[in-house]
């Protein structure tokens, strides 16, 4: 039994832009032989891009700087994925401001930085390729964060 059995999850994943343009792309034990890109669920309290440059930073060992926001979606019972899942997916554009990669060796097993014109043609985890071609045609999308306490 996992935590999230019955919810909908909603998880934020950076897109890292190093400074020669390409993107981080990644491969997790949770999702097969699919290259994918860091990511997991934003905890209460936390903005979107907060989410997305914790989890960048905590599973790729990089300091991240958030842009903007590429793509939203939705997967729903992904068969790659490791188990039963409706995950909402936020992918914000994280430009990558340290260079050495650690691997956090819990969730992700290999890296490769690549062009983004050539990662399209990778085998990707659903929604990855679209969030890459926005990137690749400048789209961005406006979110907005308001927090009170």
């Amino acid at each position: 039994m996992n935590k999230y059995d019955g919810t909908v999850e909603v998880v934020a994943a950076p897109i890292i832009i190093n400074d020669k343009r390409e993107i981080l792309l990644i491969k997790s034990h949770k999702w097969g032989d699919k290259y994918l890109i860091p990511g997991g669920h934003i905890e209460q309290g936390e903005t979107i891009f907060e989410a997305a440059k914790r989890e960048g930073e905590e599973e790729t060992g990089l300091k991240l700087e958030p842009q903007y926001c590429v793509n939203i979606g939705e997967l729903i019972y992904d068969p790659d994925f490791h188990r039963k899942a409706h995950l909402i997916y936020i992918h914000i554009v994280c430009r990558a401001i340290s260079n050495e990669v650690k691997l956090d060796g819990r969730e992700l097993k290999d890296f490769i930085w690549v062009n983004p014109k050539k990662a399209i043609a990778f085998n990707l985890v659903a929604g990855v390729k679209r969030s890459i071609e926005n990137y690749i045609n400048g789209v961005k999308i406006d979110i907005e964060s308001h927090t009170f306490t």
